[in-house]
């Protein structure tokens, strides 16, 4: 037989006997926009110790990874009329009744808070340039960017590639342990006892081969699920986010 014209060189070390270890207070599984944002919120508890693990590169990881370019239910924006009740029983009432009002409630009451704590930490949310200046979707005293009601003014246009570099960096700032190209296979728990209490878990650097053992006093789940950009199914309603 020939030899391939092309060879492929792993261009990574193999450390498959190695094993890494690490203690941590929180552990957060998943880097994407959830797991960053959990983190950040452990981390303000002064004297706690988290570590954030992710199987790609935190940085831009996730179905969040690539930026979004309008923030929903910034309801509380001082340009919407509507409270976050009447967005909440609109969107309960346009599924007749099969959606989850509680998440919506929060999502509507806080959203565009969050929007402003990604603005401090160096998400981009308002037209500074002046670019779309006298646009009937702007408004001139924030300089935010309304998308598709512009009457109600609930949906924000945003520079969403910048928010998962700004909250990798606040991850940065507050100290969170970060392992990027770490895939968890596994939950430890105590005693090693199917459904006992999780204390950890185990997984490999996607690299290396590195074997990685986490133990942790809490562990919180923000894996999400296998979709980049849209999750739609016709036959369920209310699954289309």
């Amino acid at each position: 037989m020939k030899k391939s014209q092309t060879e492929f060189t792993w261009p990574y070390p193999i450390k498959w006997g190695e094993e890494q270890r690490v203690d941590t207070d929180i552990l957060i599984l998943g880097g994407g926009i959830a797991g960053c944002w959990a983190a950040i919120a452990a981390a303000k508890n002064k004297g706690v110790s988290v570590t954030l693990v992710e199987k790609a590169r935190t940085i831009r990881s996730g179905a969040g990874g690539s930026g979004c370019d309008h923030w929903e239910h910034a309801v509380t924006n001082p340009s919407c009329p509507l409270t976050p009740e009447e967005i909440t029983h609109a969107q309960i009432d346009s599924n007749d009744g099969y959606n989850n009002g509680i998440s919506h409630y929060i999502e509507a009451r806080e959203g565009y808070d969050r929007l402003l704590d990604l603005e401090k930490m160096g998400g981009k949310i308002r037209d500074t340039e002046d670019e779309f200046k006298g646009a009937d979707f702007r408004d001139e005293e924030s300089k935010f960017l309304f998308a598709y009601d512009y009457v109600n003014r609930y949906t924000i246009r945003t520079w969403g590639t910048t928010f998962k570099p700004a909250l990798h960096q606040e991850c940065q700032r507050l100290n969170v342990g970060i392992l990027d190209r770490t895939m968890i296979t596994g939950l430890l728990t105590e005693s090693g006892k199917p459904r006992g209490r999780v204390v950890g878990a185990v997984g490999f650097h996607v690299h290396t081969g590195r074997f990685v053992i986490i133990r942790a006093k809490a562990t919180v789940l923000c894996t999400s699920r296998p979709s980049r950009l849209w999750l739609f199914t016709p036959d369920l309603a209310g699954i289309s986010e």
